[in-house]
C-alpha cells in the first residue's frame, strides 16, 4: 500500500513546518503527501491510507511564539537515547523519547520536524554571537558539538525512526534507490607553486631561513632536481587515479578577482585555462570557489561566476566558499541570486563530521524570508586541512577517521564529500598524507 500521506498539524509556522517534513519525507522516497493546517492541531498528526495513524509532538513551534530566533531557543545540549525498533543511537533535541502505540495510533514524544529543521537551516548559528577571525562559527559553539552528534547524521536518524514507524503500522515505504557515493572536489587555490623559474628558490629559502627545517629545504632541492613538473601541477595524476575508480570529481577555481586578493592568481594564464579545459573535457566539473570577500555580497558573487563562465567558456552553477567563509542564511541567499544551484560549503573548517546534520544534497531555507530556496547543499564532511592542521591527526588517525565517518554515511546511502587540495600532496609537509587519499578512495569506490 503506497497511497498517498495525510499531515495535518497545526497552522503557525505553515512554511517552517512543510520544509521541516520535505526534510523527512525526501528520506522516504516515492511516497505521496500532503500537509493540512490547522488552528485546532496541538501536534502533527500522520494519518495514513490503511487507517493507522502517527501522532508526533509539536514541542517547538507551538511553544515558541511569534519569533523563535533566539537563544533562549536553544537547548544548552541535546540527549541520546535508544532507537525503539533497533537500539540503535538517537538523537534528542526537541521533545522526549516517549514512544507507544495506543490501538492504531504510535505516539512520538520527538519533535521529529522542528529538529531536522534545526539541523539543516543553521539558524542556531544566526542567534548565536560567536564568530573566528574569519567571521565564521566555531565547531565546538554547535549544539552537535557539545552533544556529541557532530559525527553522526542526526537527520536521517530521526527520518529512519520515522520510516520504521510507518512500517511498524503496515505502511510499507519503497527502498531507498540512492547508493553510496563518494564525492571527491578541489579547490583550487594555487594552481602553481612556481609560476617562474626562480620561484622554487624562494621556496627553499623560506625552508631554511624561516621555518628553520634543513629537512625540507633537501627536500625542495631533491624535487627541483628530479621532477620537471610543478608541486601543485597534480591534476593529471589526479584524474588518473579518479578516473580508475571510476571518480567524477569537482575542481572550484578562483575567478578574477583584484590584484593582491587572497590567492590571487591569473585566471587567464594558458596553463590554467589548459588545465580547466582538460578537466572538463574528461568529464569532470569545474566549479567556482567564491573568495574570502564575496561570502555575504550577492554581486561579487555573480562577477566571480560570470568572469570564470567567460573566461572558460563552460557553464558554473556550483561552488564552494574559500576559508569555507559561510553565514546562514545570507550566503545561500547570495549564492542563489547569483545564479549558483548547487554548493558545498556547509562543513566546519576545524571540525569533520555532519555540520547539517544530513549526508545528503538537500534545498536550503532562507529562515529570515520564511522560504525554500531553489539552492542545493551537498554538505562537506571532511577535509585536507581539518584533519591535518586544525585537528593534527596522523595519517593513520585521519584514515581511521574517515572510515568511521564513512560507515555512518553508508548506514543512509549517503554521500561523502570530501575536500582535498591539489597544494596538500607534493610538498614536504604533505608527502606522508598522499597515502590516506589514495587509500581512502580505493577503498571507498562505488559501491
Amino acid at each position: 500500500m503506497r497511497d498517498k500521506l495525510r499531515i495535518i498539524a497545526h497552522h503557525a509556522f505553515r512554511e517552517e513546518k512543510e520544509y521541516a517534513v520535505e526534510l523527512l519525507m525526501t528520506e522516504l522516497p516515492g511516497i505521496e503527501w500532503e500537509i493540512q493546517f490547522t488552528p485546532e492541531s496541538s501536534g502533527y498528526l500522520v494519518e495514513l491510507p490503511n487507517g493507522c495513524s502517527v501522532s508526533i509532538r509539536d514541542d517547538f513551534f507551538r511553544e515558541v511564539g511569534s519569533d523563535y530566533l533566539s537563544p533562549e531557543f536553544i537547548p544548552d545540549r541535546g540527549a541520546n537515547t535508544e532507537n525503539p525498533f533497533d537500539q540503535s543511537p538517537l538523537a534528542v533535541l526537541y521533545g522526549e523519547p516517549i514512544f507507544s502505540l495506543e490501538g492504531s495510533c504510535y505516539y512520538c514524544g520527538l519533535d521529529l520536524f522542528a529538529s531536522a529543521y534545526f539541523m539543516a537551516t543553521r539558524w542556531e548559528e544566526y542567534v548565536l554571537p560567536f564568530r573566528d577571525e574569519h567571521g565564521r562559527f566555531p565547531a565546538d559553539r554547535s549544539l552537535a558539538f557539545r552533544s556529541g552528534w557532530l559525527d553522526r547524521p542526526v537527520v536521517h536518524e530521526w527520518s529512519q525512526l520515522l520510516r520504521q514507524i510507518l512500517e511498524s503500522l503496515g505502511f510499507n515505504p519503497p527502498e531507498k534507490q540512492a547508493r553510496f557515493r563518494l564525492e571527491i572536489s578541489c579547490d583550487v587555490d594555487h594552481p602553481l607553486l612556481w609560476w617562474q623559474s626562480s620561484d622554487w628558490l624562494r621556496t627553499t629559502g623560506g625552508a631554511l631561513f624561516r621555518r628553520h627545517s634543513l629537512k625540507e629545504a633537501v627536500y625542495w632541492l631533491k624535487y627541483k632536481m628530479t621532477s620537471n613538473k610543478d608541486p601543485y601541477d597534480v591534476f593529471d595524476e589526479w584524474l588518473e587515479m579518479f578516473e580508475q575508480h571510476q571518480l567524477a570529481a569537482q575542481f572550484n577555481f578562483l575567478s578574477e578577482r583584484e590584484h593582491g586578493s587572497d590567492c590571487w592568481y591569473p585566471v587567464r594564464h594558458p596553463f590554467v585555462l589548459e588545465k580547466i579545459r582538460e578537466i572538463s573535457s574528461r568529464g569532470h566539473k569545474i566549479g567556482l570557489h567564491t573568495s574570502y570577500e564575496s561570502f555575504n555580497n550577492t554581486e561579487l558573487i555573480a562577477m566571480e561566476r560570470t568572469a570564470l563562465e567567460r573566461i572558460t567558456g563552460l557553464s558554473v552553477t556550483s561552488s564552494r566558499a574559500h576559508y569555507l567563509r559561510f553565514g546562514v542564511p545570507d550566503t545561500w541567499r547570495c549564492l542563489h541570486e547569483a545564479g549558483i544551484s548547487t554548493d558545498s560549503t556547509a562543513g566546519y573548517p576545524e571540525a569533520e563530521g555532519f555540520r547539517t546534520g544530513m549526508c545528503t544534497s538537500y534545498p536550503v531555507f532562507d529562515f529570515l524570508n520564511r522560504k525554500k530556496l531553489p539552492l542545493q547543499e551537498q554538505p562537506l564532511v571532511a577535509m585536507d586541512v581539518t584533519l591535518a592542521l586544525y585537528r593534527r591527526y596522523s595519517p593513520g588517525q585521519a584514515l581511521e577517521r574517515l572510515f568511521n565517518l564513512k560507515k555512518e554515511v553508508l548506514k543512509y546511502n549517503g554521500t561523502f564529500t570530501l575536500l582535498w587540495h591539489n597544494s596538500s600532496w607534493n610538498t614536504h609537509f604533505w608527502i606522508p598524507w598522499k597515502n590516506v587519499l589514495a587509500n581512502f578512495i580505493s577503498e571507498s569506490r562505488q559501491l
